[in-house]
C-alpha cells in the first residue's frame, strides 16, 4: 500500500480533486478501498454527503473530517486494508448509492474494469450495480491493462484520468480527462 502511494502521485491528486468536487450535500456516496479514492477525502467539501465505504482507513479519514459514515462488514484484506466477501455483498444489497468511486487495476475496452481479487471484485461489482452515477479513477498506466476478475463493463463507469495517449480511448465518451 504504500509502494502504491507514492506511484503516479500528481496524476492521482489530480483526478481525486476533480472526482471529490463531484460530490453534492444531497449525495449517498460509495467510496471503494484504493490509494486514489483515498486522496478524494482530503478534497471532499461536501461534508453534508452520506458516505459508506470497504475501506477502514477511508472511514476514519471521513470521520475526522466529520462525515457521516457507514462501513461495510466482512472480511478484512490486509493487503489492501479493505472489506471484503460474500458478507460486504450482503450488506450492500439495501444501499441505493447516488455516487461510487472506484478504483480499478485494469481499464480496457473489451474487458471492462479489473482487478486482482475474486472477493473485492465482488464488492465492486455489487457496490456499481447499486449506483446510478458510477466513477472509476485511474491513472494512464491502468489503460489497456487487464487483471485477473473484470468488475463490470467499460461503459458502466465513466473514467477520471489525467492523461489518453492511447489513440483507442480517445474518442470515448465515458472519459473525462482533468488537468
Amino acid at each position: 500500500m504504500v509502494h502504491r502511494k507514492e506511484q503516479n502521485r500528481e496524476a492521482k491528486d489530480k483526478i481525486a480533486r476533480y472526482a471529490a468536487g463531484l460530490i453534492t450535500a444531497e449525495d449517498f456516496v460509495y467510496i471503494d478501498a484504493g490509494t486514489t479514492t483515498e486522496r478524494m477525502i482530503d478534497y471532499i467539501a461536501n461534508r453534508q454527503a452520506v458516505f459508506v465505504t470497504n475501506a477502514i482507513g477511508h472511514a476514519k479519514k471521513l470521520a475526522e473530517h466529520g462525515c457521516k459514515v457507514y462501513i461495510l462488514g466482512g472480511e478484512f484484506k490486509a493487503v489492501t486494508e479493505a472489506i471484503v466477501g460474500e458478507e460486504a455483498v450482503f450488506t450492500l444489497d439495501k444501499y441505493n448509492f447516488t455516487k461510487g468511486f472506484w478504483g480499478a487495476n485494469g481499464v480496457s475496452l473489451q474487458r471492462g474494469f479489473s482487478t486482482p481479487e475474486l472477493k473485492e471484485a465482488m464488492v465492486k461489482r455489487k457496490s456499481m450495480e447499486n449506483c446510478r452515477d458510477c466513477y472509476i479513477l485511474a491513472d494512464e498506466s491502468k489503460f489497456s491493462q487487464i487483471s485477473s476478475v473484470t468488475f463490470a463493463p467499460f461503459e458502466k463507469a465513466t473514467v477520471i484520468t489525467t492523461e489518453l495517449k492511447q489513440e483507442i480511448y480517445k474518442d470515448c465518451s465515458n472519459i473525462i480527462k482533468v488537468e
